[in-house]
């Protein structure tokens, strides 16, 4: 016996689009369509794919980054994926009235009803990623909003002063803990923010130059070996000479929070170095005086000290590559293992500094002082010493001098010759002649 089919049959008309187009041809011309919108925005949608590029590569999450950049990558199998839905619903709905029995139009409802739902999950993926993109800038904004209203504070705490009495007379002093409290902050803000690392190192190289732009002097010291010198000599203090009061001059050493702001500068991460450099950024410490600093291991590489006063500072195993030193005074300083490498020292005083194991090579050493320096070991290649004064120097031999550059004007010590290489000559050149000369020498040695 033949079965036929029960439940309920709705005998309703084919539902079709209202187009004179066949299913054929229907995907493409929605295809043309999505196009010519496409390139009608172009301008448009260029400019907000620019600032949502812009905004990946301004985020600071490795994570969001990956997902952004991602996002770029796979947006054209997202737009495929999205008229691929939109062909099917359109495909379900052209069908809907050809389908018979009540489990078919079920089937096709939750099709549609299954479709539509996916085409909102993928139009709301975009939205998802952008979310994410400005909670992470809000975050950032709130956060540097924060660091902004500490750096705020701490400067302010820069100039902190504090009324003291003396001798029943009211004077204001800098408040020292205070102040080395706000360059240790500064410090570590610059540590955990990238961003203002190099305000921060712009802002402390300012502070020691406000604070140290004049000699510090010992004056209990000084009064005492001037007291001495006028015994010495028989006569009374005030009867001294300019000469004799220079060398009963006695340099202090500096305050501690000048002292705080130099120690900072000098452990200077590699990292934050990097930055400097990517930023072009250098320490500028013209003029500055900083007898007796301790900067010991410091990192000052390309720092601008021209003109400071470095007196008996400690700069032992300090790098000073591709510093600028002109006219620097560094009288007694000690350098030991110190790399001057490519440093510019024309003009600086260097007498009686210890130099032992230091290396200058590549350095520009015109004009330079070296009366009275111990050389141990000190490495001299590849060096401009034109009117370089070397008198009684210690421990400098000519295999030292042999692959420095200069000619007669350099001042040697009297148990030393001339070198006899092809650096070295026995007259004295024009300036703009020997420094061509050390350049092309530097050139073939592979030295900038």
């Amino acid at each position: 016996m033949e079965k036929t089919e029960t439940g309920l049959v709705f005998d309703l008309p084919p539902f079709t689009i209202p187009n004179s187009l066949d299913a054929q041809t229907m995907p493409w011309a929605i295809a043309a369509v999505v196009l010519l919108l496409i390139l009608a925005l172009r301008y448009k949608i260029w400019r907000g794919w620019k600032r949502r590029l812009n905004l990946f590569r301004r985020t600071e999450k490795p994570l969001l980054k990956f997902i952004g950049w991602l996002s770029v990558l796979i947006s054209p199998l997202w737009v495929a994926l999205i008229f691929l839905v939109f062909f099917s619903i359109w495909k379900l709905a052209t069908t809907f009235g050809q389908a018979i029995g009540v489990e078919s139009m079920r089937w096709h409802v939750l099709a549609i009803v299954g479709m539509i739902a996916a085409l909102g999950g993928l139009l709301s993926i975009p939205l998802l990623i952008m979310n994410a993109f400005h909670a992470e800038r809000r975050t950032r904004a709130s956060e540097e909003s924060y660091l902004t209203d500490r750096i705020a504070q701490a400067v302010e705490k820069l100039g902190s002063e504090r009324i003291v009495w003396r001798d029943n007379k009211q004077s204001s002093e800098p408040n020292l803990e205070v102040r080395m409290g706000a360059l240790y902050l500064l410090e570590l803000i610059a540590k955990d923010s990238p961003r203002d690392h190099v305000p921060i190192a712009e802002t402390i190289c300012a502070y020691i130059r406000e604070n140290a732009n004049a000699p510090h002097i010992d004056t209990v010291t000084t009064r005492e070996n001037e007291k001495a010198a006028a015994k010495r000599l028989k006569i009374k203090t005030s009867e001294l000479d300019a000469s004799d009061k220079a060398a009963c001059l006695t340099y202090a050493v500096p305050r501690a929070d000048v002292q705080a702001a130099a120690t900072i500068l000098g452990r200077r991460s590699l990292d934050a170095i990097d930055l400097e450099v990517r930023e072009k950024y250098v320490l500028d410490l013209r003029g500055v005086h900083l007898d007796r600093i301790d900067w010991s291991n410091a990192n000052l590489a390309n720092a601008i000290l021209d003109g400071a006063s470095l007196n008996h500072a400690s700069l032992c195993v300090t790098n000073l590559r591709g510093a600028r030193l002109k006219d620097a005074s560094l009288e007694s300083a000690d350098l030991f293992k110190a790399n001057l490498t490519e440093a510019w020292l024309s003009g600086a005083k260097l007498s009686n500094a210890w130099l032992d194991w230091a290396v200058f090579h590549g350095s520009q050493l015109s004009l330079a002082k070296f009366q009275n320096a111990n050389f141990s070991a000190t490495e001299l290649s590849y060096a401009a010493v034109k009117n370089a004064d070397f008198t009684n120097a210690k421990h400098l031999g000519v295999e030292q001098l042999a692959d420095s550059v200069g000619d007669a004007s350099t001042i040697l010590p009297v148990n030393i010759l001339m070198p006899q290489t092809e650096t070295w000559t026995d007259k004295v050149l024009p300036s703009e002649t020997f420094f061509s000369l050390w350049r092309n020498v530097k050139k073939q040695a592979g030295l900038t």
